[in-house]
Formats: C-alpha cells, structure tokens, sequence
C-alpha cells in the first residue's frame, strides 16, 4: 500500500507537498461532494421546522413578602431568605406537570399535512380529547383526520381502518378510534386548503415527562430570588401557553398550601360548634326548669355587695377554666394526629409559646408534605422534617402538660377563695346557689362559642385574603431569533463533511493501495538497485516511431534514462557493444516500449543499435514496425541451424548508423530451451561486434523463467515497472533475483508516470500473463482500483 506517512530506509522527511498533490489530483470529486453536502444541507434547512426560545420570569416571595410586604434585613442587603432549590423541584415535579398537561390537553399532536412536510399546530380547527378508557390496547396511537364539508374522516394509521363522521361532534369513542372531536369554536369548519391533519397520542405519563425535560429552569443570577423558565419549541404560541400556565398552576398551588392551615382550623371550629350548641340548648332546658320548679326569680338587695365580691372570683375561675377547656380540646386534637394533620392555630390561649409551637408544627407539616410528594419518603430532607415534626409535637405536648398544671393549680387557688366568699351565702337559700352554677356554665359556653365563632372569621378572612408566594415579572416572551436549527454551524459542518467524506475515502484508498507509483516507493522497498529514469504517460506509443511526431517530454525522459546506463557499466568485461535486457515482472508494464524507445534515443544519439525481440511466448514487437507475428524472427533463427541471423534482421538505417530490429518470430513450443542455448549466446556475442547496443526486450520473470536463463549474458538489466500498476511485492520479488544474484546488474524504469500528481490511478491490472490476457482499462470515473 501506498503509505504517505512512512518513512525510508535514511529517515526522510515526510513531503507534504507530494502529500497535498496526490489529494488535490482528485479535487473535482472532492469539490462535487462538497457542493453534495450544502445542497443537501440546504434542503435540510429549508423543510426543518425553526426553533425558538421562549422565556418567562417569576419572584419567589418569602413568608413576609407574600402577607405584608414588609422589610427585613435580608431583602434591605438584597438577598432573599427563600430556598430556590425547593421551589425550582416544585416547578419541575411530575404533579405540577401533569397538570399542565391536563390543562393544555398536550398528549395530543396536531400536525398539518403540506406539500412537502407537515408542520405542528397548537391551535386546529377542531380539538380531539383523548377517552385513555376505550383505548383497550394501550398502544401508541396516530391517526389521520380529514376535514370535509360536513364532518371527518378518521383513519387510524396503525391498523389503516377508516371511519367517516357526518359530523363535526364525534361523541362516541371506539376502540380504534379512542377519542371525541368538537370544534375548537361554534360553528361548522371550514376544510381549507391543506385539510389533513395527522393527530399523535401520547401516553400521560410519557407527555408529562417530555414537559418535564423540555422546561429548563435557572437561577436569574446568584443573589437573585428571580427564576427563569425558558422552553425551546417550533411553535410559538404553545410555548408561551405552557410556560403561563406552569406559573399559574404553580401559584395556585402556592396559595393552596397556605390555605391548608385556615382550612383545618375552620373545620375544627365548625365540629366544636355543634358540641356547643347542643351543651348550650341542654343548659338553657335545665335552667329554666330548676327556676320554674323552684320560683327563683331575683336576690335580696342587702346580698349585692356580697355577690359583686363573689363576681370577681367567679369572672377569675372562669377565665382560668377557659383557658385549661381550650388547653384540653387542643391537647385531644394532637392526641387524635397520628397522620401528621395540622392542628388549629390561634384558638384562644394565652400561652404565647404553645400558639407560636403550633404556628411551627403546622409550617413543618407543609413543607413535610410538600417535598415528601415531589421527593418519596427515603429523601434525607423528608427525614429530617418528619424528625422536626416529631419533636416540635414532644415539645407542644410537653408545654400543654405545664401550662395544664399551672391553670389547675390556679383554679384550686380560685376555688378555694370562692370557697371562702361562698361562706358569706349561708344566709341565701341553696337552690339560689344551684340557679348560680347553671348560670355560670350557661355563661362559660357562651362565651366559649363567642370565641370560636370570633376565630372562625378570623380564619375564614385569613383563607380569603392568602396572597401567592410568587410574583411575576415577565410572562413567557418568545425569541424572534431561532435557536434551531444552527444554520451557519450546519453549513460550515456539511462542508466540512464534504470535504472530509472524500478525504478520507481517499485517505483508505492510499492506505490499501498496494501499487508503486514514482521512483521514492522503489527506493523504499530496494534502495540498492538505481532509479535509472521516470517515464511520462504515453497516449499512444506507435506515435513515438515517428521521428517528427515524438512527444518532447517523453524524448528527453527517455535520453536521460539512456544517460543514466551510461553510468551504470561498472566495468568492460567483453568486446563489442553494451547488452542491455529490458524486462518487468508481468505482462503490460511497458517493457516493450521501452526497449523500443531506448533503442530509439540511442540510434538519435548516432549510434548502431539492434533492437532484439527475445519474449517469445508473447511477442509485442512487430506492431511498432506494422509487421505480423509470422514474421520471421529469434524463434526461427534458434530452431533452425541453417539460418543466418543477419538475413532475418529488419534495417531501419539511417545515413551514418544503423537502427535494426531482430523480431521475436513464431511463437516456438519450448521458449526456454531456445533462449538457454548456446545457439542464442553465440548470436550475442556475433551482435556486440556489429552494433554498439543491442537491446533485448526479455519476457517477464514472475511466471517464466525464460529471462533468468539468459540474464548473464546482459551488461545490465533494465527493470520496467508502470506507475499505478505494478504491486510493491513484485518489488519484492525483483529485489530478491538481485539478492540471489539471478540478475548480476539491475536498475528500475518507472513507467507511465502521471506527473499531473495522479500517477496512474485510474488503471485496473491483472497479473495473468499469456497470450490473451490484456489489461482492461476502466471508466475514469471508476478510481478506486
């Protein structure tokens, strides 16, 4: 294989020119693949649908800020007291999502059918809602729906059963067709002129979760209470309409939880109302039968000074037994609160460290109940909330036993001062004392209704009046600029993919090309044997015989690769003329023509040559001179001893030298016995002494053995190779005959070199060597062989 990066034997450096010219050869492909991959690319932007951002921004209020707006210290310093955390997992939870889905109806897709694509709709001419109880199979569901001029007609794309509906109101859901239709507004729809819609149905679960990971939520900077809910959709409008009514959703969700704690509250009162009323209605019956049973109606005047004293005890003691009845009713709410329900704030005690425990149990409860909907029990910060409301109930529990304690020990001490005052009434008779003590419990639920009717409008006016914990500053606004799809980015990408895509294909047809193309991929493999010439492309080498008419490239190519053997005879070992072999490794490297253009340049440069056709298995000669393989030639000169060499030679003669060529004759049956002979050693030995070159054009030495038979007898052998075509392991192969000494002297003759940087790509060989096996040349559009 061609390898750009591999170095030689001596460590050269890489050529990165030579690099860049064999890449730049095929820039016409390169350049097609390109201008492929922006068309490409612009039909891809011109059918995918823009994308934008759209984004709203909400105030997370504190506790204060949602009741009074009042100021502390924290909002004076600019930093809110508000966990973002906390109301960014709310924002993001399944629950809150879901509703939105409900809301918006988002498990169902409308999209408008076009000429080429189909774009989504928010808002169609007609709203289809989904019936999840008719859908028996539970499936993913996709249908095509038709606007007519008097109703639909509903194809359901995975089982293609169609239905048509008179109608615009389709009332009754089936089993394909799980869902009703009615017109997104009164009055008949009008088809239009793209009336066919194909409606998507999403699972719930699936729907919501989409939303969840569409919605991106941040922080508006670190010290800021500010979120920002951004939304990136092709459609505007829906966009904006979740994004609004997330916030909504969120807000009344915010509001819900603050109206858990006047909820409770109210509904204890409500349940000690009716206990109440009927104690009262008993009490009120039983006075007025003692006094009617009795006939008490007033008290001596000489005992009011004596009864305004016992008053003030007895307003005393009462006050006292209100507070420790009120202690009692709060104490049997918490002894019945095994599920962590709140408790009823702000019923009338006294105690102002027992109503702010209960203020603090109730705040703990919500969030407890918050993050365990969003979080699951095994979440640690649920943990530490449940931990939290078990203690703060110890701690309501523990304060409510000492505060008991202390208003009975109140009321003993009250009692026993009434007890003292009673003694004054011994003179009043005992069923006045009897009406006192109806009277005063009459008086005690009174006043105990009163209270509670008095903190049931406080509770319901705290219920009314609860304010969001959120503010908003901007409503979802959408981006006039798309997000998506990154035009300039998808442009420089595909122009980049169309550069590399070739690149690269071509990168792995170097890597696997295994084929010699210049002088440098000899010299890598066999730097002991000389590069003695590179030889441009011929187009058509029976133009070179004539004089006239040679390319001038290839004529001085070929006379510096005649300079070159000049320098390649190490010594004079035998009289007469040089002995040149030109042969190659398999058949259609071009060792005929260049035998036949050597022998040419020397005969220009005033020199006798006789050109010998010594490949007689597959003679290639005799069309360079219009002659026939019939023609006499080597074979019949070899085969019959009769024959005189010189009466076989064709003349080619010029004024003062001769240029003669000794054809390879009939193809004989045994060529290598004819060519080991001493018949054919003798002829080039008589040949040295007529001419000063005689050049031999041999059979190649992959698959016969007929060069090696006579390869002594050469002065030197010039080893053809064609550029693109000849494998680097003939190399190999040549490289191994010198080693062994099957060819004493060598050097290499690249062929049909494409000096345009190609150098011969566009080739197909095969290695058969015969006498009908012909190289086939393939399209130039086929490069990859």
């Amino acid at each position: 294989m061609y390898n750009q990066l591999e170095n030689d034997s001596e460590n050269e450096q890489i050529d990165i020119k030579s690099i860049l010219f064999r890449y730049l050869n095929y820039w016409p492909y390169i350049l097609a693949c390109a201008v492929i991959a922006m068309l490409v690319a612009f039909m891809y932007l011109r059918y995918i649908p823009d994308s934008y951002t759209t984004t709203a921004k909400v105030k997370i209020l504190s506790e204060k800020e949602a009741t009074n707006l009042s100021l502390d210290l924290d909002k004076i310093l600019g930093k809110g007291n508000v966990n973002l955390e906390n109301e960014r997992a709310v924002l993001e939870s399944y629950r809150l999502n879901k509703q939105v889905v409900d809301l918006l109806n988002l498990q169902v897709s409308y999209f408008q059918s076009g000429r080429v694509k189909q774009s989504e709709v928010f808002k169609p001419p007609f709203t289809l809602v989904y019936n999840e109880e008719s859908d028996t199979a539970n499936r993913a569901l996709q249908f095509e729906v038709t606007l007519n001029a008097r109703g639909y007609q509903l194809k359901n794309l995975g089982t293609e059963e169609t239905l048509d509906v008179p109608t615009f109101y389709f009332d009754t859901p089936t089993a394909q067709f799980p869902f009703t239709i009615k017109p997104t507004t009164a009055g008949t729809i009008v088809p239009g002129k793209n009336p066919v819609y194909t409606v998507s149905i999403a699972s719930e679960s699936n729907a919501t979760q989409r939303l969840v990971n569409g919605v991106q939520i941040a922080t508006d900077g670190k010290s800021s209470d500010i979120l920002r809910l951004s939304l990136n959709s092709t459609n505007k409008e829906q966009a904006q309409a979740i994004l609004n009514t997330l916030i909504e959703v969120y807000t009344d969700d915010g509001i819900l939880d603050r109206q858990e704690v006047s909820k409770r509250t109210i509904a204890f009162i409500d349940e000690r109302f009716q206990y109440l009323a009927t104690e009262l209605d008993s009490i009120e019956v039983a006075k007025g039968s003692y006094k009617q049973g009795n006939n008490i109606s007033i008290f001596e005047a000489d005992a009011q000074s004596i009864l305004a004293k016992r008053a003030v005890k007895d307003e005393q003691l009462f006050e006292v037994e209100t507070q420790l009845l009120l202690a009692d009713v709060l104490q049997k709410s918490m002894s019945n609160n095994d599920n962590f329900d709140l408790l009823p704030a702000n019923i009338g005690l006294n105690s102002g460290a027992i109503n702010d425990l209960v203020g603090d149990y109730n705040t703990a409860i919500l969030e407890y109940n918050r993050w365990k909907v969003s979080a699951g029990d095994s979440n640690p910060k649920v943990k530490i909330l449940k931990q939290t409301i078990l203690d703060l109930n110890a701690n309501i529990g523990s304060s409510l036993r000492g505060y008991k304690n202390q208003l009975e020990q109140t009321v003993k001490q009250n009692k026993r001062a009434q007890y003292s005052a009673q003694q004054s009434f011994e003179t009043l008779p005992n069923k006045e004392k009897i009406l006192r003590s109806i009277e005063r419990e009459q008086l005690l639920k009174e006043n105990l209704y009163l209270l509670l009717l008095q903190k049931r409008e406080e509770a319901a006016i705290t219920m009314a009046v609860t304010a969001p914990n959120v503010k908003v500053i901007d409503y979802a606004l959408t981006n006039g600029t798309p997000v998506a799809p990154k035009r300039k980015i998808i442009y420089l990408g595909a122009f980049l993919i169309g550069i590399l895509v070739p690149v690269g294909i071509l990168y792995l047809k170097f890597l696997t090309n295994t084929k010699i193309y210049t002088g440098r991929d000899i010299e890598a493999i066999n730097p002991n044997s000389p590069i003695l010439g590179e030889i441009p492309s011929i187009p058509n080498a029976k133009d070179l015989l004539r004089d006239s008419a040679g390319n001038s490239q290839t004529e001085e190519a070929f006379r510096t690769l005649v300079h070159n053997l000049n320098f390649m005879y190490t010594k004079k070992e035998t009289e007469g003329g040089r002995v040149i072999a030109v042969t190659s490794s398999v058949k259609g490297e071009g060792k005929t023509t260049a035998s036949f253009n050597v022998a040419q340049t020397y005969f220009q440069l005033k020199k006798s040559v006789l050109l010998v056709g010594a490949d007689l298995r597959n003679p290639q000669l005799h069309p360079f001179i219009n002659e026939t393989k019939e023609t006499a030639g080597l074979s019949n000169y070899l085969s019959d001893f009769d024959t005189n060499w010189q009466d076989l030679v064709l003349s080619r003669n010029g004024d003062t030298n001769r240029f003669d060529i000794f054809l390879s004759g009939p193809i004989p049956p045994m060529p290598a016995v004819l060519l080991s002979s001493q018949r054919f050693k003798d002829f080039i030995t008589e040949a040295r002494k007529e001419y000063d070159y005689v050049i031999i054009d041999t059979a190649p030495t992959v698959l016969v053995a007929d060069t090696l038979t006579f390869a002594d007898q050469a002065d030197f052998t010039a080893y053809v190779v064609r550029s693109g075509v000849t494998e680097k392991a003939l190399i190999e192969f040549s490289k191994k005959l010198v080693q062994d000494k099957k060819i004493p002297n060598l050097g290499y003759i690249v062929n049909d070199l494409d000096y345009r940087g190609a150098h011969g790509y566009g080739y197909n060989y095969g290695y058969g060597y015969g006498y009908s096996a012909d190289p086939i040349d393939k399209p130039w559009y086929q490069f990859w062989k």
